[in-house]
């Protein structure tokens, strides 16, 4: 009975350890805006502006080089719509998923929107 118990909890351990949120990959970032007026003056002035590129991983974020790691980061669905959770001492940080390459941070009037561009 116990080697069928350390078979069950082995082949449990290597299930999860290949689950994953989904997002991984390096996305460029931009702003954007709900506005008509800030989103053209953000389209006229996004060639003095470089994009920045974000690296996402199983359990961390990279940006500039420096790697954040996170307790969890998971998929959350509320109202219709999905979110993307970086959880990390108690805290989190919400960010929309558009759709399965795009993630938007912000509160409507100016957004950073990523956009995958390499797995």
């Amino acid at each position: 009975m116990k080697p069928i118990k350390y078979m069950a909890c082995a082949a449990l351990l290597v299930l999860l350890s290949g689950c994953d949120h989904g997002y991984e990959g390096v996305y460029e970032t931009r702003a954007d805006s709900s506005n008509e007026m800030m989103s053209q003056l953000m389209s006229d002035f996004s060639g003095l502006v470089s994009s920045e590129q974000i690296v996402i991983g199983k359990d961390y974020m990279e940006h500039n080089g420096e790697r954040t790691y996170f307790d969890d980061i998971l998929v959350r669905e509320s109202a219709g719509k999905q979110y993307l959770v970086f959880v990390k001492d108690g805290q989190e940080e919400v960010w929309t998923i558009v759709n399965e390459t795009t993630l938007m941070k912000g509160n409507g009037l100016v957004n950073v929107v990523m956009e995958r561009v390499a797995e």
